[in-house]
Protein backbone atom coordinates (compact mmCIF):
# COMPACT_ATOMS: atom_id res chain seq x y z
CA UNK A 1 0.00 0.00 0.00
CA UNK A 2 3.00 2.57 0.88
CA UNK A 3 4.30 1.49 -2.25
CA UNK A 4 1.14 2.27 -4.33
CA UNK A 5 0.93 5.78 -2.72
CA UNK A 6 4.37 6.84 -3.30
CA UNK A 7 3.78 5.86 -7.04
CA UNK A 8 0.84 7.64 -7.22
CA UNK A 9 2.18 10.69 -5.64
CA UNK A 10 4.96 10.75 -7.50
CA UNK A 11 2.93 10.43 -10.81
CA UNK A 12 0.46 13.40 -9.84
CA UNK A 13 4.06 15.27 -9.18
CA UNK A 14 4.96 14.45 -12.57
CA UNK A 15 1.61 15.37 -14.11
CA UNK A 16 1.40 18.60 -12.09
CA UNK A 17 5.10 19.40 -13.73
CA UNK A 18 3.94 18.65 -16.82
CA UNK A 19 0.69 21.11 -16.93
CA UNK A 20 3.03 23.38 -15.60
CA UNK A 21 5.05 23.21 -18.14
CA UNK A 22 2.60 23.79 -21.13
CA UNK A 23 1.30 26.58 -18.71
CA UNK A 24 4.39 27.99 -19.33
CA UNK A 25 4.94 27.15 -23.23
CA UNK A 26 1.47 28.47 -23.54
CA UNK A 27 2.35 32.14 -21.82
CA UNK A 28 5.58 32.13 -23.90
CA UNK A 29 3.51 31.84 -27.09
CA UNK A 30 0.93 33.85 -26.46
CA UNK A 31 3.56 36.49 -25.03
CA UNK A 32 5.38 36.12 -28.76
CA UNK A 33 2.36 36.48 -30.87
CA UNK A 34 1.40 39.81 -28.86
CA UNK A 35 4.68 41.31 -29.35
CA UNK A 36 4.45 40.39 -32.87
CA UNK A 37 1.13 41.40 -33.74
CA UNK A 38 2.28 44.62 -31.64
CA UNK A 39 6.01 44.85 -34.59
CA UNK A 40 3.13 44.38 -37.74
CA UNK A 41 0.49 47.22 -36.16
CA UNK A 42 3.91 49.79 -35.55
CA UNK A 43 5.40 48.90 -39.32
CA UNK A 44 1.69 49.40 -40.42
CA UNK A 45 1.16 52.35 -38.77
CA UNK A 46 4.41 53.78 -40.19
CA UNK A 47 4.17 52.89 -43.43
CA UNK A 48 0.56 54.22 -43.48
CA UNK A 49 2.18 57.54 -42.56
CA UNK A 50 4.57 57.65 -44.69
CA UNK A 51 2.38 57.01 -47.45
CA UNK A 52 -0.81 58.92 -46.60
CA UNK A 53 2.42 62.15 -45.49
CA UNK A 54 5.12 61.78 -46.90
CA UNK A 55 6.31 65.37 -46.20
CA UNK A 56 5.71 64.80 -42.24
CA UNK A 57 7.78 61.20 -42.77
CA UNK A 58 10.57 63.37 -44.36
CA UNK A 59 10.48 66.19 -42.27
CA UNK A 60 10.17 64.18 -39.06
CA UNK A 61 13.46 62.21 -39.82
CA UNK A 62 15.81 65.42 -40.90
CA UNK A 63 14.39 67.33 -37.79
CA UNK A 64 15.11 64.58 -35.61
CA UNK A 65 18.71 64.68 -37.01
CA UNK A 66 19.20 68.25 -36.39
CA UNK A 67 17.41 68.11 -33.07
CA UNK A 68 20.68 66.17 -31.61
CA UNK A 69 22.82 69.00 -32.57
CA UNK A 70 19.97 72.04 -32.04
CA UNK A 71 17.88 70.77 -28.83
CA UNK A 72 15.63 73.58 -28.87
CA UNK A 73 14.93 73.33 -32.31
CA UNK A 74 11.37 73.14 -33.47
CA UNK A 75 9.95 70.56 -36.21
CA UNK A 76 6.51 70.95 -37.90
CA UNK A 77 5.78 67.77 -39.64
CA UNK A 78 2.10 68.90 -40.91
CA UNK A 79 3.92 71.94 -42.69
CA UNK A 80 7.25 70.39 -43.63
CA UNK A 81 9.02 73.38 -41.58
CA UNK A 82 12.24 73.18 -39.19
CA UNK A 83 12.66 76.01 -37.02
CA UNK A 84 16.13 77.03 -35.97
CA UNK A 85 16.34 78.47 -32.56
CA UNK A 86 16.45 82.32 -32.87
CA UNK A 87 18.53 82.42 -29.47
CA UNK A 88 21.69 80.71 -31.10
CA UNK A 89 21.74 82.01 -34.55
CA UNK A 90 21.33 85.90 -34.45
CA UNK A 91 21.39 88.61 -32.05
CA UNK A 92 18.74 91.47 -31.94
CA UNK A 93 18.84 93.88 -35.19
CA UNK A 94 21.65 91.64 -36.48
CA UNK A 95 21.96 89.24 -39.59
CA UNK A 96 25.64 88.59 -38.51
CA UNK A 97 26.36 84.86 -36.84
CA UNK A 98 26.83 84.36 -33.48
CA UNK A 99 30.09 83.24 -32.74
CA UNK A 100 28.57 80.39 -31.22
CA UNK A 101 26.32 79.88 -34.40
CA UNK A 102 28.68 78.95 -37.01
CA UNK A 103 30.41 75.72 -35.78
CA UNK A 104 26.53 74.88 -34.62
CA UNK A 105 25.57 75.01 -38.19
CA UNK A 106 28.49 72.94 -39.30
CA UNK A 107 27.73 69.96 -37.81
CA UNK A 108 23.88 70.56 -38.36
CA UNK A 109 24.87 70.48 -42.47
CA UNK A 110 26.77 67.14 -40.98
CA UNK A 111 23.52 66.33 -39.84
CA UNK A 112 22.00 66.71 -43.11
CA UNK A 113 24.40 65.03 -45.01
CA UNK A 114 23.79 61.97 -43.04
CA UNK A 115 20.38 61.54 -43.14
CA UNK A 116 19.53 63.37 -46.48
CA UNK A 117 21.01 61.39 -49.68
CA UNK A 118 18.43 58.91 -49.01
CA UNK A 119 16.50 61.74 -50.20
CA UNK A 120 17.91 63.48 -53.03
CA UNK A 121 17.54 62.72 -56.31
CA UNK A 122 21.48 62.88 -57.32
CA UNK A 123 22.53 60.96 -53.98
CA UNK A 124 20.10 58.10 -53.41
CA UNK A 125 21.27 55.60 -56.28
CA UNK A 126 24.88 55.58 -54.18
CA UNK A 127 22.94 54.80 -50.88
CA UNK A 128 21.17 51.72 -49.21
CA UNK A 129 18.13 53.51 -48.31
CA UNK A 130 16.31 51.25 -45.95
CA UNK A 131 14.90 54.52 -44.45
CA UNK A 132 13.37 55.61 -47.23
CA UNK A 133 11.50 52.36 -48.80
CA UNK A 134 8.84 54.24 -51.46
CA UNK A 135 11.52 56.59 -52.53
CA UNK A 136 10.34 60.23 -51.40
CA UNK A 137 12.18 62.61 -53.30
CA UNK A 138 12.77 66.33 -52.27
CA UNK A 139 11.93 69.04 -54.33
CA UNK A 140 13.65 71.43 -52.97
CA UNK A 141 14.85 73.04 -49.66
CA UNK A 142 13.72 76.86 -48.77
CA UNK A 143 15.77 78.35 -45.98
CA UNK A 144 13.35 81.11 -45.24
CA UNK A 145 14.30 84.07 -42.78
CA UNK A 146 11.59 85.91 -40.77
CA UNK A 147 11.74 88.82 -38.20
CA UNK A 148 9.17 90.15 -35.58
CA UNK A 149 6.82 92.95 -36.60
CA UNK A 150 9.44 95.74 -34.48
CA UNK A 151 10.27 97.98 -37.11
CA UNK A 152 13.95 97.95 -38.01
CA UNK A 153 15.67 101.52 -39.01
CA UNK A 154 18.02 100.52 -41.65
CA UNK A 155 17.80 100.54 -45.56
CA UNK A 156 15.27 97.69 -46.04
CA UNK A 157 13.65 97.54 -43.09
CA UNK A 158 12.31 93.85 -41.64
CA UNK A 159 12.49 92.66 -45.59
CA UNK A 160 16.05 92.91 -46.02
CA UNK A 161 17.11 91.80 -42.30
CA UNK A 162 14.87 88.41 -43.13
CA UNK A 163 16.85 88.63 -46.30
CA UNK A 164 20.19 88.70 -45.32
CA UNK A 165 19.38 86.41 -42.35
CA UNK A 166 18.73 83.51 -44.30
CA UNK A 167 22.41 84.01 -46.86
CA UNK A 168 23.88 84.18 -43.59
CA UNK A 169 22.51 80.78 -42.39
CA UNK A 170 22.59 79.50 -46.39
CA UNK A 171 26.47 80.32 -46.66
CA UNK A 172 27.47 78.49 -43.37
CA UNK A 173 24.90 75.65 -43.71
CA UNK A 174 25.75 74.98 -47.64
CA UNK A 175 28.29 76.79 -49.05
CA UNK A 176 31.59 74.71 -48.88
CA UNK A 177 29.72 71.86 -47.57
CA UNK A 178 28.33 68.42 -49.66
CA UNK A 179 24.75 70.19 -49.57
CA UNK A 180 25.95 72.08 -51.92
CA UNK A 181 25.94 69.46 -54.60
CA UNK A 182 22.92 68.24 -53.90
CA UNK A 183 20.34 68.31 -57.24
CA UNK A 184 16.79 67.34 -57.46
CA UNK A 185 15.75 65.08 -60.09
CA UNK A 186 15.98 68.28 -62.34
CA UNK A 187 19.55 68.69 -61.60
CA UNK A 188 18.38 71.60 -60.05
CA UNK A 189 20.26 72.74 -56.65
CA UNK A 190 18.28 71.71 -53.81
CA UNK A 191 18.77 74.35 -51.60
CA UNK A 192 17.46 78.36 -51.93
CA UNK A 193 16.38 81.04 -49.74
CA UNK A 194 13.75 83.37 -49.20
CA UNK A 195 12.36 86.53 -46.67
CA UNK A 196 9.55 87.24 -45.30
CA UNK A 197 9.82 89.89 -42.81
CA UNK A 198 6.98 89.91 -39.91
CA UNK A 199 4.18 88.62 -42.29
CA UNK A 200 4.58 84.78 -41.42
CA UNK A 201 4.50 85.03 -37.46
CA UNK A 202 4.31 82.22 -35.42
CA UNK A 203 1.05 80.51 -34.60
CA UNK A 204 -0.64 81.40 -30.98
CA UNK A 205 2.37 84.27 -30.20
CA UNK A 206 2.53 87.64 -30.56
CA UNK A 207 3.68 89.55 -33.70
CA UNK A 208 6.15 91.41 -31.62
CA UNK A 209 7.43 88.08 -29.77
CA UNK A 210 11.05 87.20 -29.84
CA UNK A 211 10.65 84.18 -31.24
CA UNK A 212 8.95 85.13 -35.10
CA UNK A 213 13.14 86.16 -35.07
CA UNK A 214 13.80 82.87 -36.98
CA UNK A 215 15.11 80.98 -39.72
CA UNK A 216 12.95 78.29 -41.30
CA UNK A 217 13.62 75.05 -43.37
CA UNK A 218 10.96 74.63 -45.23
CA UNK A 219 10.51 70.77 -47.22
CA UNK A 220 9.12 70.67 -50.42
CA UNK A 221 8.60 66.92 -51.98
CA UNK A 222 8.48 66.05 -55.77
CA UNK A 223 5.43 65.02 -56.89
CA UNK A 224 5.43 61.74 -57.44
CA UNK A 225 1.57 59.69 -58.46
CA UNK A 226 0.23 57.37 -56.55
CA UNK A 227 0.51 54.86 -58.98
CA UNK A 228 3.83 55.27 -60.21
CA UNK A 229 5.48 52.26 -61.33
CA UNK A 230 6.92 50.40 -58.21
CA UNK A 231 5.16 52.55 -55.63
CA UNK A 232 2.56 50.08 -54.79
CA UNK A 233 4.98 47.50 -54.52
CA UNK A 234 7.18 49.03 -52.35
CA UNK A 235 4.49 49.57 -49.58
CA UNK A 236 3.28 45.80 -49.80
CA UNK A 237 6.63 44.82 -49.16
CA UNK A 238 7.26 47.16 -46.47
CA UNK A 239 3.94 45.99 -44.86
CA UNK A 240 5.04 42.57 -44.91
CA UNK A 241 8.36 42.82 -43.07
Amino acid sequence: MASTADLMVGLLFVFIIMVAFLAHKRNTETEALAAEAKALAAAALEARTAFSDPRGAVTSAIGEQIRQTLATVRIDPSSGIISLPEDVLFDLGSSTLKPVAQPKLIEVAEKLGTVSPCFVANQRKRQGCANNPYGHEIETIFIEGHTDNVPMLRDGGNTKLSLDRAISVSNALVQGTKLAGYRNDQELPLFSYSAYADSRPLKGIAPSDGRNRRVDLRIVLTYRPQGEAGFLERIGKHLSR
